[in-house]
């Protein structure tokens, strides 16, 4: 759409000009004629003027770049909300009017205003939640949008610029009146409202750690087919019309009537909008007399409270979380990372659970700054005693990398969709986490929870006296440190020395015998939730002040003590796991030995994936050990360990395996697809290195003189590489024996090539039903 200088001065309106004179027009070219057809043909025609509200005095607050921005971000919201609505109309054409402002014309079968409006309010609020990201990132908060409709009145195609130019200047009357067009959406939200017309859906919260669901985020959503469905839109209408809190409680009453099937030990995540809990009708104990109704305990419920709403009165707003932890609900806060509070306001309230916005999480596998950036809330969360739930994970490389960087729970399509009923987990998702954590338990991690590793703990309350402390350790001389507890949650820790070395000073036993113990505790001890892996409390441990260095950690579950463990107990672990490890590592090439690659052909076995399996295998290696000696032979394998990892990282897939039997063998395991690529890059790759291991003289020869595995002496060729490959498809089980027996056989006959050579055994795969035998492999190249 173009606009040329107006000759009507009804048309303009803030430097709109709209033009209604013969050869103008507000359509040009193929625009002009679509539309003119459709008239022609007996179709109505409206246009809905959609434009950011008072833009004029924006554009004079903030730099013209960042007006332009907004502009174009509300062209391209207006343009996405239209494609989605309006792509079954016989027209539907958007052309920005100026800066700020975006036209729509809608070409349908019938002239009704009503049906107009409802177009007009469903783009409305399309548009703001489209244009609400940027408007938040340029200015930090967000921007509302008018809009006005209007049907055009055109009896011919040739007085179309003038019924055209006259519907624009009404629809800019009315989006200039104030209701922003929102009249329709009120009256539905309305008739949701006073019907209970919301239902709630079921999204499950993953444990990345153990692969189960850990509990369910309950999602509202408004009736079937209507504007109104999507809970972004429903939400933005429920504050227009000061009905937040209406709408949470019938939200919440949808959602726990519908969870409470689940059973006893489920636990459910629900949404709270921050101004809920500050509104004037807001009842503390309504959401408790909705769980007696269902059967369910406020154990059973994390309050989720997102971030990107703004909180003015934070002292009535702590107040009210207190009261809900107190009563024993969880409390999470969501879309950690896009909204107003930032890590500060996250460490005042102190919540049980983060919720990492998806923004984050898209494409970690592949971003380096995204992936420091979790690092970093994770460390920020091990602080604070709160746990991370990463959102939006869409694909099994989000998974694995969030995973490996230790996430405690996952969310996310790939995971599960929302579901009426709560659905569990599928068997491939499943399959899929234990992939994961396969992958980073291969980081030689303890990954097994605190927990496991707690003794009960020795507790005292607050009110108690130094004294009565001091009799306690006099008569328990095993016991080193005892707990402050009130109501179940720890408040501080009292070392035995510590106390001992208070009451040894001057008028000490004076000051303090009869005191409370708040008056010589430590009033912050380390204290982790009972699911956090015991590598992670160690470096917490680790991190304390030097006076606080070997005080034992306070283990807690939600909150409550749970459990006490030394220092010294978790040090112990960790060098039990890593004795247990370290004989699963090679000691020369640091890669994987015989234990993880046992454990990794079983993990493949388990979920049925096809695999090849590589062997690698250097020939005359002995010789050449026994030649130039045990140091040159240890780079001769150095060398090829980094050949085979390079040729498996540039051509296979995320999750191939390199391990090292020992000596000169490696075992390779990848998808069938990559052998060919990974084999023809290491062959290579050996033919061009290995000759520099060798002295000027013996490489111009050609060979060096030993003696062979049967003692004789003789010439050997120099080093070259044999791959022997096997493919297994694991339809039935496949023994370790049976594995061994078929790759002895291909790596004896790929030693029998001459030079750099890999052989792909052609018989039928190891692990399918009555597998067919050949007599022997074949060569594929060499």
């Amino acid at each position: 759409m173009q606009f040329s200088p107006c000759l009507d001065e009804a048309s303009r309106r803030d430097g709109v000009l709209v033009d209604v004179g013969p050869g103008g027009g507000l359509l040009q070219g193929r625009e002009r004629e679509l539309v003119a057809d459709h008239v022609a043909g007996g179709g109505a025609l409206g246009v809905v003027l959609l434009e950011i509200q008072d833009f004029s005095l924006l554009r004079r607050l903030v730099r013209p770049d960042v007006a332009a921005a907004l502009a174009e971000a509300l062209a391209v919201a207006a343009a996405r909300a239209a494609g989605r609505r309006l792509a079954d109309h016989a027209i539907c054409l958007t052309e920005p009017l100026e800066p700020g402002r975006v036209l729509v014309c809608v070409g349908g079968r019938d002239d009704d205003a009503d049906a107009l409006d409802r177009v007009a309010a469903i783009l409305r609020l399309e548009t703001r939640g489209g244009l609400r990201e940027e408007a938040l990132r340029l200015t930090g908060q967000a921007l509302d949008v008018r809009s006005g409709a209007a049907v055009v009145i055109c009896k011919a195609p040739i007085a179309l610029d003038m019924a055209l130019a006259a519907a624009v200047a009404e629809a800019l009357r009315l989006a200039g009146g104030g209701e922003g067009g929102s009249a329709p959406a009120l009256r539905e939200f309305r008739e949701i409202l006073e019907l209970g017309r919301v239902r709630a859906v079921y999204q499950p919260i993953v444990n990345l750690r153990g692969g189960s669901v850990f509990a369910w985020e309950a999602l509202a959503r408004g009736p079937a087919q209507s504007p109104l469905e999507s809970p972004a839109m429903l939400f933005d209408v429920a504050e227009e019309a000061g009905a937040i809190f209406a709408l949470e409680k019938i939200c919440r009453e949808a959602a726990i009537r519908g969870f409470a099937r689940r059973g006893q030990g489920a636990r459910l995540f629900c949404n709270v909008h921050p101004r809920t809990l500050l509104d004037p009708q807001f009842t503390p104990g309504e959401t408790r007399r909705l769980l007696d109704k269902y059967g369910m305990e406020p154990r059973d419920v994390v309050l989720e409270i997102t971030e990107r709403h703004s909180v003015k009165d934070f002292n009535l707003f702590h107040r009210t979380l207190d009261h809900y932890r107190d009563a024993g609900y969880g409390v999470a806060v969501d879309d950690v990372g896009t909204g107003y509070s930032g890590l500060f306001s996250i460490a005042e309230i102190k919540p049980d659970f983060m919720k990492i916005d998806m923004s984050l999480v898209r494409g970690i596998d592949a971003n380096p700054v995204k992936r420091a950036l979790l690092e970093t809330l994770l460390t920020f969360a091990d602080k604070i005693g709160c746990r991370i739930v990463t959102e939006g994970i869409e694909t099994e490389a989000e998974l694995a990398c969030c995973i490996r960087l230790g996430a405690h729970f996952g969310q996310g399509f790939f995971l599960g969709r929302p579901e009426a009923p709560a659905a569990d987990l599928r068997e491939e998702t499943r399959l899929a986490i234990v992939r994961g954590a396969s992958q980073a338990a291969d980081g030689f991690k303890c990954s097994s929870p605190i927990n496991d590793l707690a003794e009960r703990p020795r507790q005292i309350p607050p009110h108690a006296s130094v004294g009565e402390v001091k009799q306690f350790f006099d008569g328990n001389e095993s016991v080193h440190a005892v707990a402050v507890v009130r109501d179940g949650r720890p408040e501080g820790l009292i070392m035995r020395h510590h106390l001992d070395r208070v009451l040894s000073t001057p008028y000490g036993l004076a000051l303090f015998l009869r005191r409370d113990v708040t008056r010589i505790m430590d009033p912050s001890p380390l204290a982790v939730e009972w699911d956090t892996p015991v590598e992670v409390a160690a470096q917490a441990a680790m991190a304390r002040d030097r006076e606080k260095l070997y005080d034992p950690i306070l283990v807690t579950c939600r909150g409550r003590l749970a459990g006490m463990v030394s220092v010294q107990r978790i040090l112990d672990a960790l060098a039990c796991v890593q004795v247990e490890m370290a004989k699963g590592a090679n000691p020369l090439t640091g890669l994987p030995g015989n234990v993880a690659i046992e454990r990794e052909i079983a993990r493949r076995a388990e979920a049925g994936r096809h695999t090849s399996f590589i062997y690698a295998d250097i020939d005359n290696f002995k010789v050449f050990n026994d030649v130039y000696g045990f140091q040159d032979g240890d780079k001769a394998i150095l060398m090829t360990a980094r050949i085979l990892g390079e040729a498996l990282a540039s051509h296979g897939a995320q999750d191939d395996f390199l391990g090292h039997v020992g000596g000169d063998d490696f075992v390779l395991l990848c998808d069938a697809v990559s052998v060919a690529p990974v084999c023809e890059a290491a062959l290579a790759a050996f033919a061009a290195a290995s000759p520099a291991l060798f002295t000027p003289a013996d490489r111009e020869r050609g060979y060096i003189e030993g003696q062979g595995r049967d003692g004789r002496a003789g010439r050997f060729p120099l080093l070259t590489i044999s791959m022997g490959v096997i493919d297994c498809a694991f339809a039935v089980p496949v023994t370790m024996d049976e594995l061994g027996v078929r790759a002895a056989a291909v790596k004896k006959y790929a030693k029998s090539c001459s030079g750099n050579s890999f052989v792909r055994d052609r018989r039928a795969p190891l692990g399918l039903p009555e597998a067919p035998d050949a007599d022997a492999p074949a060569s594929e190249t060499s």
